[in-house]
């Protein structure tokens, strides 16, 4: 079926690749493309869009009802523009193209996407963001895929878009200085070329006053006091660790108390993080984090940017870090699971009642007696236990450091305890455990969960913190 709005078409041509057209012709178009329009629409349908820009202007448009899934809202905004601009950011990732044929706008599929017979190996996320009291758009806000390489920023009338994602479930975030952070989940389908999300923004809430904050010299010690401290729960005490730094500390509002060792931490801005183990910048949203002598608390939502490289033996270390801190990570978990793999990758699990509450000779042993007394589970993309699973990747030592850090919790003396293995088998893989936060949790073919803080992990991989962290895109 032909849509025709506003009139009836008159002589409408049929379309030919490598037709001529006319200085009259090319003039005529100049004209239509010229028209300008204010334009402020949310959530339409395509109909509804082309409708209002008909209405506006005076051009008709013709074009097939199949032509845009009917699922698919545009939200579109223009203080003044010229219909040019606007049809370029209306139909922008549709497949979509036009013509125009006697003044009027013919619509059409493009032959790369009909051979695509609707499905995508990628999509792109487009949307607008607004002021919530104002409705006003908002350029400069940070928006991004949290987890990942991919980010954007809202251009002066709201609008961003982010490129290249597969199929999938993902958190878009946004963020800037003087709004409130906001982020939505989302999830993309292979039959849609582009995703669309609206969203609104609060702004913070800030009293300006003229009031001079002096800071005296004990407060300025037990912060620095409790920043040493946030440093080490926050990156962990692996070899990278020691690589990694903030940029922009000055954000923090660390409470230190030396008497009990807890400490709480908020974050007036996202962190700016500098890891040169892994070549990576991490803008990381400090959603909690909370510490006690024997507990750490952490959540945030990272984003990630390649660091420049200065030289072919810079690259190899980097390529060298990356790769070690992947093998036995809980997305190499993931992925071996998905792959059938966990085996030939070395992973050993099972289901077990409750954590360790120490540990002792037999925490030593267990992996060689999983391999010898089980089979590995049968999972597919899917998680679903009640109790806790215990995860041991065989092909690596658990850090000296990490044992050491364990009898401490334990209140156990290391160098007794080291002259009561004697004679054990001390080839110990790394330990972690997985509880679920869900009945069931999916696992995506990257590697990844689906649903956002699905389970919460215990042992080696509760251990390895933001120092380790990578990008989901990243594989070696």
């Amino acid at each position: 079926m032909i849509k025709r709005l506003a009139y009836m078409l008159s002589c409408v041509l049929p379309l030919a690749v490598g037709l001529m057209i006319s200085s009259t012709e090319c003039n005529a178009q100049k004209r239509v493309l010229s028209k300008k329009l204010q334009i402020d629409l949310r959530e339409v349908t395509i109909d509804s869009a082309l409708n209002y820009i008909s209405y506006k202007t005076n051009v008709f448009f013709s074009y097939s009802s199949d032509i845009i899934d009917e699922r698919q809202r545009f939200t579109i905004a223009y203080e003044e523009a010229n219909l040019e601009a606007v049809l370029h950011q209306l139909l922008l990732g549709t497949g979509v193209e036009y013509t125009i044929i006697n003044g009027q706008i013919i619509l059409f599929k493009s032959k790369a996407s009909s051979k695509a017979q609707y499905f995508f190996e990628t999509v792109n996320v487009r949307g607008n963001v607004r002021d919530v009291e104002t409705n006003e758009p908002i350029p400069g806000i940070n928006v991004y895929v949290a987890g990942t390489l991919k980010g954007s920023s809202t251009d002066i009338n709201g609008n961003f878009e982010l490129k290249g994602l597969s199929p999938g479930k993902y958190e878009i975030v946004f963020s800037h200085i003087v709004y409130n952070l906001a982020h939505t989940l989302v999830t993309v389908e292979g039959d849609q070329q582009f995703v669309h999300i609206p969203i609104k923004l609060e702004p913070k809430i800030t009293q300006l006053q003229d009031v001079e904050v002096v800071a005296n010299s004990e407060t300025q010690k037990n912060w620095h006091k409790g920043f040493k401290v946030f440093e080490e729960e926050f990156f962990g005490n692996t070899q990278n660790a020691g690589k990694c730094s903030i940029l922009n500390p000055e954000v923090l509002n660390i409470e230190y108390d030396r008497n009990s060792g807890e400490l709480k931490a908020t974050a007036d801005e996202p962190l700016i993080i500098e890891n040169l183990a892994l070549g990576y910048r991490i803008n990381y949203i400090l959603e909690l984090f909370e510490h006690t002598p024997t507990v750490t608390r952490l959540l945030g939502i990272s984003n990630f940017e390649e660091l420049p490289v200065n030289n072919n033996a810079e690259r190899k270390r980097i390529i060298r870090n990356r790769q070690k801190s992947y093998q036995g990570s809980m997305t190499h978990f993931l992925r071996s699971l998905t792959n059938g793999k966990l085996k030939k990758e070395g992973f050993v699990i099972d289901e077990v009642n409750e954590l360790p509450s120490s540990i002792n000779n037999s925490y030593f042993e267990l992996p060689a007696k999983l391999h010898a007394d089980r089979e590995q589970f049968a999972f597919d993309n899917t998680l679903k236990f009640t109790k806790y699973l215990l995860v041991i990747y065989t092909k690596e030592y658990e850090s000296s450091a990490y044992v050491f850090d364990q009898l401490q919790m334990a209140n156990q003396d290391a160098a007794a305890f080291n002259n009561s293995l004697v004679g054990i088998n001390r080839n110990v893989g790394q330990m972690s455990f997985i509880k679920l936060n869900l009945p069931v949790v999916t696992i995506n073919s990257k590697g990844f969960f689906n649903e956002p803080l699905a389970v919460t992990t215990y042992g080696y991989w509760s251990w390895e913190r933001v120092a380790e962290y990578m990008p989901f895109e990243y594989s070696p």
